[in-house]
């Protein structure tokens, strides 16, 4: 009986924190993902993310360039690897690559991403070329592309350091970089996970904190529902909010949850309890995205009440999504978009990769 009455009155006090603006601790944080009164979490998490942008949903028209499916890790949960002997291994001529810029432009998108393994094949100079290639064709675009995984590589392989890495991809046209590798932080849920060729994640945070030092934005990441524990998701949120208080450069954080067939599907309580204590403790991120490609259309409708705000992109013509698990359509046009904002009692936006709004829709 003393133990229910304790956690009703810290309960009671940490809501009284929330209300009043007050910074949550980590442990606070724990105490509501123990919590589960999702009503009351959405209530929290809807309040304060009306208090930071409004009614205003965002989305943003991209294109996809997945330049390869060959890389040389090998995440245990990850089926988009392929080798380069595997009859459906692919990788992209640079010709190719611009020929899909020139698509692009057709489309009129403002962001072009850029995704792929590691390639042992393909160098530096290689992707230099190809963002040329782009700017060459498309002008006006940004080019979202590599995470910090990528950038770890090319500066080992180059032999050069990771800021030259970014200075030259900043050069050749990038405007940010992905949120990639981050998965969960904690070492323990990594090795698990199989992807101790990946970097570590203080060496992501590393990475991240340098390209925001020289100008290039990202977005942050987590990958949920790996085994990992509450506490362990805190720490993984709380090291993402301090970067973000020294450097702010982070657009926007990005939860997605382990989607594997042969393991147990992330349930939509979690999915939304996720959204909802991102948008409670990341008070340093404007924008909390709910990714449609992993929570279905429907899902990530119901996430706007819960605390996103934005809805990612229409277009996919890349393959990492749907080759791991993922069941939602593959493109949504911008109209079913529009509804799907508007049916939930808020109002469209069209945005760039840094969140500028492109165009409202009354």
């Amino acid at each position: 009986m003393d133990n229910t009455l304790n956690y009703k009155n810290s309960l009671k006090e940490l809501i009284r924190k929330i209300d009043a603006g007050e910074r949550i601790s980590e442990d606070d944080a724990a105490m509501l993902f123990s919590c589960n009164d999702l009503l009351l979490l959405g209530a929290l998490a809807d309040k304060l993310r009306d208090g930071r942008v409004g009614d205003v949903v965002t989305f943003v028209g991209n294109y996809h360039i997945c330049y390869s499916n060959i890389c040389k890790n090998n995440c245990r949960y990850c089926i988009f690897k392929r080798d380069p002997q595997d009859a459906d291994a692919f990788t992209l001529t640079l010709d190719e690559i611009e020929e899909l810029a020139a698509e692009s432009k057709k489309n009129e998108v403002p962001e072009i991403l850029i995704l792929g393994g590691i390639h042992p094949g393909l160098s530096l100079d290689f992707f230099i070329d190809a963002l040329h290639r782009i700017k060459k064709r498309v002008v006006d675009v940004n080019i979202l592309g590599f995470s910090p995984v990528e950038i770890d590589y090319f500066s080992k392989t180059e032999n050069i350091s990771v800021d030259e890495v970014l200075l030259q991809l900043k050069q050749a046209g990038i405007c940010a970089i992905t949120g990639g590798g981050a998965e969960i932080f904690a070492p323990r849920i990594r090795k698990i996970l199989g992807c101790e060729d990946k970097i570590s994640g203080d060496r992501w945070l590393d990475i991240m904190r340098q390209a925001h030092l020289l100008g290039i934005y990202s977005n942050a990441s987590m990958l949920y529902g790996a085994g990992e524990t509450y506490t362990e998701r805190v720490e993984h949120l709380a090291q993402i909010r301090r970067l973000q208080d020294e450097t702010g450069s982070f657009t926007h954080f990005l939860p997605f949850a382990f989607t594997q067939k042969g393991y147990p599907a992330a349930t939509g309580y979690d999915d939304i309890k996720m959204i909802a204590i991102s948008r409670i403790f990341l008070d340093n991120f404007k924008h909390i995205r709910a990714y449609w490609s992993h929570l279905g259309l429907a899902g990530a409708q119901i996430a706007l009440s819960f605390g996103a705000d934005d809805l990612n992109g229409l277009k996919q013509k890349g393959r990492i999504i749907h080759s791991s698990g993922g069941g939602s359509p593959k493109l949504v046009q911008r109209q079913r978009m529009i509804d799907i904002i508007k049916d939930a009692g808020r109002i469209p936006a069209e945005r760039d990769i840094l969140f500028n709004i492109i165009k409202v829709y009354k």
